[in-house]
């Protein structure tokens, strides 16, 4: 019996000597945000604080801000789980169009034409992408000084060519 006692004696310290053990490390892993997080549960700024860290949701609140409610928009995106939907969460009013950044000129110049598409947006704009030397040579397009991890154009559409080929 005294066996069995002692037993248990031990896994109760061991278990209790791991909460321990974990309260120390998790005390010492967010030590340096500690300070942070008590200034904003203080302020009450605790649901947006997340948000307003991630740089793809302040560019897509500065793309609202750019493309007006009525205008179409073409988004070059590589189809990345959640990006493209998040984006297009923030643009709702406006009609969006999805493309592969590896679409070439052509489609993309036709899908423009053919969408009546007012801005292009590239999601990823220090990547190359198939159509950027046919943009950058067109005068269809203007780069708009848009902060963010992506590029935005204002497009002429009617000033491309309606007849394309590769």
């Amino acid at each position: 019996m005294s066996i069995l006692r002692n037993w248990r004696h031990c896994l109760f310290w061991l278990v209790i000597g791991c909460w321990v053990g974990q309260t120390i490390w998790l005390a010492w892993y967010y030590a340096p945000d500690v300070k942070e997080m008590a200034w904003r549960v203080a302020s009450g700024r605790t649901g947006t604080a997340v948000r307003q860290e991630d740089p793809l949701y302040r560019w897509a609140l500065t793309l609202a801000a750019v493309i007006p409610p009525r205008d179409t928009y073409i988004f070059l995106d590589n189809y990345e789980a959640g990006k493209e939907i998040e984006a297009r969460y923030h643009l709702t009013p406006r009609k969006h169009v999805l493309l592969s950044p590896a679409a070439p000129p052509s489609f993309l110049f036709h899908a423009l034409r053919q969408e009546k598409a007012s801005y292009l947006v590239v999601r990823e704009g220090k990547k190359p992408w198939k159509s950027q030397d046919a943009v950058a040579e067109s005068a269809a397009f203007l780069l708009l000084p848009v902060p963010g991890p992506g590029l935005v154009f204002k497009v002429d559409y009617e000033r491309l060519p309606g007849k394309f080929h590769d």
